[in-house]
């Protein structure tokens, strides 16, 4: 039982995290991956939402989900970057509620909900991967629910509560990532073997055909949508560098290192500035390894949480065999186990005392790491609101604009009337009429046969200003400054 202060405090944490919000939700502009979610708020209802989904294909159309919600949500948090973003906070909060106040504890361990409030809000990887209009943040209260709800199944199995709150978790869960389907057979596992208990009564059957039912619809549209074309992209690969990577973000390492899109260029640092990087996760990796044997000792809930977090290698090896990038975000659902064990690592079990202070050394970097991630410019991602600024600035009444860049956050920023060159070849570009600008993002996505920068170079084009992940040019004959 937790005492006055261990209750009181963990809802100070989560309301100081809520209270400063302001401060660490991201007001910069859209890029890529956001703006193909985010232009779905203008469409006219839901089933249009579903209508556009099912034309642009693509691995949104595995999302239904998010961007019903995403299209609801933006009528109440607003249609701005911010308020798009502020769409994520229920989730999160979600997320942090169940896993703080009814994941189960160790006995006597008054202290660990204060680690979980505070591992939780200081996360670098929840920081960065809440501030995106993408699924993840939902992703990450789902997978709350499922976790959570087994788990106290496991520990309290005359409760029906917990049951359908994991039953409704891991149903949504299935449909908002494709890779949910493989905590939806871990949680119809665990299920069913609860089910053949004598105390199992007829509630929990039904669950259980709620359970199987949903995850089979699920796993028929998942493959529908395969068939539909409804896959990663295939730019980038997975290899050690893109797995380290993911180390990096889920130990909150990341703010420690160059941008990504500096990364994704192969611009990765010497030996030194892998310093803190290295420090950060050898101490969340540290802590981690130890409660995962502190709970294996106190938890009643023994194996669940090493089995919710098994999928990772999964995932990690689709990566590589389907030649797509895989990265942190795409293991959100492990997230509920992570934090649960790595809350045990400073706890009144942990093997040395001095990992009390490990743990406020790792919170101390970690919130070093959410500043940096926050505040310096090589962690800034695509300037979509910026380029297309400049260009409303700059360009001039009949002047030809070449666009090598997302279509879709074209659409969300309004720029509307320029040629689109992503991925042309040098045959077509030399039948369209001569550019005045020409705005340029991600060579390695739109431009991968170099057909454009060789154009730009033979036309003599000259370089305008340049924004993160963009460059802008304009003609030699074009003297407008």
């Amino acid at each position: 039982m937790l005492n006055l202060s261990s209750k009181v405090a963990p809802w100070l944490v989560i309301l100081l995290w809520l209270g400063l919000s302001p401060l660490w939700i991201e007001k910069g502009s859209l890029w890529i991956d956001e703006a193909g979610s985010a232009v779905r708020i203008f469409d006219e209802s839901p089933l249009d939402v579903w209508t556009q989904l099912r034309h642009e294909g693509g691995s949104n159309l595995h999302l239904p989900f998010y961007h019903f919600y995403l299209w609801g949500s933006s009528k109440v948090f607003g249609q701005d970057e911010v308020g798009l973003r502020l769409a994520n906070l229920p989730w999160m909060l979600l997320g942090f509620v169940l896993l703080v106040f009814h994941s189960p504890g160790s006995p006597g361990d008054s202290s660990r909900a204060v680690w979980l409030a505070l591992f939780l809000t200081t996360s670098p990887f929840l920081m960065s991967y809440s501030n995106e209009v993408r699924p993840y943040a939902m992703q990450f209260g789902l997978a709350a629910m499922a976790f959570v709800g087994m788990a106290r199944m496991l520990t309290d199995s005359k409760s029906i509560f917990w049951a359908w709150l994991m039953a409704t978790g891991t149903f949504s869960l299935a449909w908002t990532t494709v890779y949910g389907l493989a905590w939806w057979l871990i949680n119809l596992g665990f299920l069913l073997a609860n089910r053949r208990q004598p105390e199992c009564d007829r509630r929990l059957k039904i669950i259980f055909a709620f359970l199987a039912g949903g995850g089979v619809s699920a796993l028929i549209f998942h493959a529908w949508a395969v068939s539909q074309g409804a896959s990663a992209s295939a730019v980038g690969q997975t290899g050690w560098k893109s797995l380290g990577y993911a180390v990096c973000e889920w130990t909150g390492a990341a703010g420690f290192l160059p941008g990504r899109s500096a990364l994704r260029m192969g611009d990765w640092p010497g030996w030194e500035g892998f310093v803190f990087p290295g420090l950060t996760a050898a101490l969340c990796l540290l802590l981690l390894i130890q409660g995962s044997v502190s709970a294996s000792k106190g938890s009643p809930i023994k194996i669940f949480p090493a089995i919710w977090m098994a999928p990772a290698v999964g995932i990690a090896v689709s990566g590589i065999l389907r030649n797509f990038r895989i990265v942190g975000r795409h293991f959100m659902p492990v997230s509920p186990s992570f934090f649960w064990l790595l809350s045990f690592g400073p706890g009144p079990k942990a093997r040395f005392p001095i990992l009390r202070g490990a743990a406020l050394v790792l919170i101390a970097l970690w919130v070093w790491s959410d500043v940096r991630l926050a505040t310096r410019p090589e962690h800034r991602k695509d300037d979509y609101r910026g380029a297309v600024n400049y260009l409303f600035e700059n360009i001039q009444a009949g002047q030809v604009l070449w666009w090598a860049a997302d279509q879709a956050a074209a659409r969300f920023y309004n720029l509307q009337n320029y040629t689109y060159v992503g991925n042309v070849d040098r045959e077509t570009l030399s039948l369209l009429p001569k550019p005045d600008w020409i705005a340029v993002s991600k060579p390695d996505i739109y431009d991968p046969s170099g057909a454009l920068a060789d154009f730009i170079a033979q036309f003599g084009a000259t370089q305008a200003t340049v924004f993160p992940s963009f460059v802008i040019y304009r003609s030699p004959n074009n003297l407008h400054p």
